[in-house]
């Protein structure tokens, strides 16, 4: 990155009391290169330094926006994420919780004549415009790294001066070629994408959280496991109740059946056993936390009947699923049986008790 560019995003930290020069220090930027706006910051330093600073000012926005947004907030959020079925679903479940975690934040989705439009409209106007570009650009490396494919940017405009000569790339920031000195800040993409499947399971979350704030700086992905495409699909049939067979899962991933045998077995895993770990986790989940009834779950699952699943749980867990569900629910209130339908969705305010027990 620029170092024109990392001292604007690090704007609001400079005005709340840090050090310039400790900040240039710590991303290792030579004294004598300083004063070079165009100095190469490498990404993995300017994302630690970013990580540090939003720990310590609580803010994971390190002070660029109007009031904090508490550190930890995009994990708990992007946990959430994972339960979507489609990128549309997804985004938007986002937006609503960021807009719940720092009120009034401005980024927006909407479809306009076949284009996804991802936007910020900053009120009042005249807010710093730093967060602008970053805020899209993250959230589009973010939807990248959900469907595991490059989202073609169709086009992009930015709040930024068209007279500001340090956003005159030869790789423009976007891909394509801005407009500037608009009234916000976004990109538009083709609509499809929202409909397209999420290609991440539980299993990627963890080290992607791990590496932030890097991922959200580089817009694209290495491919995720077939054992975690598997997974994927796997979430998506109790969801959407398509067909989750071997058969129909290769389909979906554009492979063949004895193709996809032969990717899971050099991974180590098989077919088998990963239904059967995302059907126990899925039952666990279902079960422990919302009224859906036995029946409904093991059809949800593709059990062919309710004993069959009955048996299946006390394999799993050693006890008949109604004595688990009796347990689980002395402790606390069961989830209503509507969040099926889309998977349960616990929303930010259950996103604590999720993390430990929640996986696919």
């Amino acid at each position: 990155m620029p170092l024109w560019c990392t001292l604007r995003l690090l704007g609001g930290a400079l005005q709340h009391g840090f050090a310039g020069e400790a900040l240039l220090r710590h991303m290792r930027v030579p004294p004598a290169r300083q004063d070079d706006p165009h100095w190469p910051v490498p990404v993995s330093d300017f994302g630690t330094l970013l990580r540090r600073l939003a720990r310590r000012m609580d803010d994971e926005l390190v002070g660029l926006w109007v009031r904090p947004v508490p550190f930890g907030s995009f994990s708990s959020v992007a946990r959430q994420l994972l339960h979507c079925a489609t990128l549309g679903q997804a985004l938007q479940l986002a937006l609503r919780l960021y807009r719940l975690i720092a009120p009034g934040f401005p980024l927006r989705l909407h479809v306009v004549q076949g284009l996804a439009r991802l936007e910020m409209r900053p009120q009042p106007p005249d807010t710093d415009v730093a967060l602008d570009a970053a805020a899209v650009y993250w959230t589009l490396a973010l939807a990248r790294w959900l469907v595991d494919r490059p989202i073609p940017v169709h086009s992009a405009w930015m709040r930024s001066p068209a007279q500001d000569s340090r956003y005159r790339e030869r790789q423009p920031f976007f891909e394509v070629p801005a407009r500037y000195g608009c009234a916000s800040t976004g990109i538009a993409f083709d609509a499809a994408w929202l409909h397209r499947p999420l290609a991440r399971a539980a299993r990627s979350l963890a080290p992607f959280l791990a590496a932030l704030p890097a991922p959200l700086m580089r817009a694209s992905a290495a491919p995720p496991a077939a054992a975690e495409q598997v997974c994927s699909q796997l979430q998506l049939h109790a969801v959407e109740g398509f067909a989750g067979t071997l058969q129909s899962v290769a389909g979906r991933l554009g492979l063949s059946p004895r193709s996809l045998r032969r990717r899971l077995q050099q991974e180590g895993c098989s077919w088998h056993d990963l239904k059967d770990a995302m059907r126990r986790e899925q039952a666990l989940d279902w079960v422990g936390r919302t009224d859906l009834s036995l029946g409904e779950i093991g059809e949800r699952l593709g059990f062919a009947d309710v004993s069959t699943f009955h048996r299946a749980f006390k394999r799993w867990t050693g006890e008949p699923p109604g004595e688990f569900r009796r347990r689980r629910q002395e402790h606390s209130a069961p989830l209503p049986s509507g969040l099926g339908a889309q998977g349960p969705q616990s929303g930010l305010a259950g996103s604590a008790s999720t993390q430990g027990h929640r996986s696919h």
